[in-house]
């Protein structure tokens, strides 16, 4: 376990209970702990724990010119994502009519979403206009069919898995709250600046 757990770190995986159970397990050990502590630190990165998402991350120990280019590899890629994410959490908010966004473990029943947007014109049209773009980009014209693609897309990036392929419950993971944390750093470290009302529902989200 000892090599798939780090593979994982290293490949970017944030390792959570629901989304990697026998690596967060694995982790869960001291012994264990110490021992992937100790590899990842020859390659100058370090195990990081999010205390509030129970979740494990590898991260780098410092900024430099051997890192840099990477480092902007992924926050470019963070950027490509944002908006659409942050539209998608939005919209669902507004479909649940729950004040509590996606975090680690939280359960979202696609079956109980398909009534409200035959229902409602606005939910319509905003999840047209978000399948309109990607990654969630579709030609369906169905609120369903947009619905149940947009779910599938979020479970192959690792925001949302599922206990079987068959099932309609799809449990977040904690990628949901690393992406608070980045937006966060994104906003004070690098002064990204965001539309107005992008910026309105990221403050919603996150507190």
């Amino acid at each position: 376990m000892f090599k798939e757990t780090v593979k994982k770190l290293l490949s970017g995986a944030i390792i959570c209970e629901t989304a990697f159970s026998d690596e967060f397990c694995y982790l869960k050990s001291f012994e264990n702990k110490e021992k992937i502590t100790d590899f990842l630190q020859n390659l100058d990165r370090e195990l990081t724990y999010l205390e509030s998402a129970d979740a494990y991350y590898c991260t780098f120990q410092s900024v430099d010119d051997s890192n840099k280019a990477e480092l902007s590899a992924l926050f470019s890629e963070l950027r490509a994502v944002f908006r659409p994410l942050v539209e998608f959490l939005e919209l669902l908010l507004m479909a649940t009519q729950t004040d509590f966004p996606l975090r680690a473990k939280s359960v979202v029943n696609i079956n109980e979403l398909f009534d409200p947007f035959e229902h409602d014109q606005t939910l319509r049209d905003q999840l047209r206009q978000l399948t309109s773009s990607k990654p969630f980009k579709t030609n369906r014209l169905e609120s369903r069919e947009q619905l149940v693609l947009v779910f599938h897309k979020l479970e192959e990036m690792g925001y949302l898995v599922r206990k079987n392929s068959a099932s309609s419950r799809y449990y977040a993971t904690a990628r949901f709250d690393i992406i608070y944390l980045l937006i966060e750093f994104l906003n004070d470290a690098e002064r990204v600046e965001l539309p107005e009302n992008d910026t309105h529902q990221q403050e919603e989200l996150l507190f």
